[in-house]
């Protein structure tokens, strides 16, 4: 971004955000608000998390991304792998996406939108794997396949920049798999964002009760059942279940994007003020009365701020953006 065009107000260190929406939420996604606890989605989302009835399968990739990318489909231990990239272009930046659905939940038709907005407007190449998925697989499963493929992409890409990015428990894995890279040593992505990730999968966290009537999609419950679902023993604080009880010392630069009517964010505040507290650099993205993911409903325009600030962190070279 050319600073010169950017009015001085507007600039803030990339380094160090920390971003209140002052616009007030659009009708659309009061809308989808409203929808969603007409057609009581979060009983419906704490079923599936209680009862293991989530789809296991992924959404097929729809005709929009199949026709304007270049798509190749690769397997690791019987789990597919698609890489999606820009016709004819050869990206500088590689962004690994975990997806969410509380580790139960596959590959959503939503996935597929907000992956073509954000290879459409970044110009990345995106690697979504279709990682094992609870109750049938735990977080040491995950990690493995996780790390097999981070090894595979480092020797692949070599010297291009490779990002960690992912939504609700997606977000909590890319933040718990960069610690344990820290933790041996190996190499971090260059930054790691993150969309109303999970962070602590014990659901502890006394402030999530005021919340828990404004989330028209998740529960305090069903999240405790998927959590310890994929924990599979007790300890649910190992930071790589809730790597919020991780050392957040050393690692790359972490964006996080959060609502307040999501029950995610009583923990996306708690790590902000983490952050704050032992004087590390973060940028944090609040947007008021927004709910769980909805960056994946990419007609918001809520969703739209979003990609372009994701955009903005992925292109600035200069340590400045504009928010």
């Amino acid at each position: 971004m050319n600073e010169k065009h950017v009015p001085k107000s507007a600039i803030i260190k990339v380094n160090n955000i920390d971003y209140q929406h002052s616009e007030p939420p659009s009708f659309e996604s009061k809308l989808v608000q409203v929808i969603m606890g007409l057609f009581g989605m979060k009983r419906r989302t704490e079923d599936k998390m209680i009862k293991d009835s989530y789809a296991r399968d992924p959404a097929k990739l729809p005709k929009s991304l199949l026709i304007n990318f270049d798509i190749r489909v690769s397997e690791q231990n019987g789990r597919k792998i698609w890489t999606i990239a820009p016709k004819g272009n050869k990206p500088e930046t590689v962004i690994l996406y975990l997806h969410g659905g509380a580790y139960m939940g596959n590959i959503l038709r939503l996935h597929w939108d907000l992956i073509r907005e954000l290879v459409a407007k970044t110009g990345t190449t995106i690697v979504v794997p279709d990682y094992p998925l609870a109750p049938e697989a735990t977080y040491m499963e995950v990690y493995c396949f996780v790390g097999d493929l981070y090894a595979r992409l480092t020797t692949e890409y070599g010297s291009k920049g490779i990002v960690f990015m992912g939504d609700s428990a997606g977000g909590g894995l890319a933040l718990g798999f960069a610690q344990q890279l820290r933790d041996e040593k190996k190499r971090q992505p260059e930054q790691l964002i993150l969309f109303s990730p999970w962070l602590d999968v014990s659901m502890t966290n006394d402030t999530l009760w005021s919340i828990d009537k404004r989330d028209k999609m998740l529960s305090i419950n069903g999240l405790i059942s998927a959590g310890r679902k994929y924990s599979g023993s007790p300890d649910l604080n190992d930071y790589r279940v809730s790597p919020i009880y991780g050392s957040l010392h050393g690692l790359c630069r972490i964006s996080v994007f959060t609502g307040t009517n999501d029950i995610l964010n009583a923990d996306a505040q708690r790590c902000r003020q983490l952050f704050t507290d032992q004087k590390i650099s973060f940028n944090y993205f609040e947007y008021p009365k927004m709910f769980h993911d909805w960056m994946l409903i990419t007609h918001l325009k809520e969703s739209r701020d979003v990609v372009n600030k994701v955009y903005r962190l992925l292109n600035d070279t200069a340590g400045n953006m504009e928010t």
